[in-house]
């Protein structure tokens, strides 16, 4: 995505709807603003095959995040679990505001 970082956030709906022209299972959710702008709060989103492999993981589920630093600062955070053969398994990913009780 090119151009400001006010406008790569409000292509993120129309990004994910895309997205799930390819695969009908992803699960996203955005959260933002309800003024006119519609300024960014969060999001979530999990594509399709983690839904349908999930009962073949190990059942320890890893929760891991990691700060953005930048002119729009948050928190990244993925769930990863291992699959039968020992690899790292993505399960869903969120974007949030750092350490607030909302998030």
């Amino acid at each position: 995505m090119q151009g400001s970082f006010e406008h790569t956030y409000q292509l993120l709906t129309s990004y994910f709807a895309k997205v799930r022209l390819v695969d009908p299972d992803l699960v996203f959710d955005i959260q933002t603003t309800s003024c006119k702008d519609k300024r960014f709060i969060r999001c979530f989103w999990n594509f399709g095959r983690s839904k349908k492999t999930y009962k073949l993981l190990r059942p320890i589920v890893v929760i891991n995040g990691t700060f953005l630093k930048g002119r729009y600062r948050g928190t990244l955070l993925t769930t990863i679990a291992i699959d039968p053969s020992n690899y790292i398994f993505l399960l869903a990913f969120s974007i949030t505001d750092s350490e607030t009780t909302e998030s």
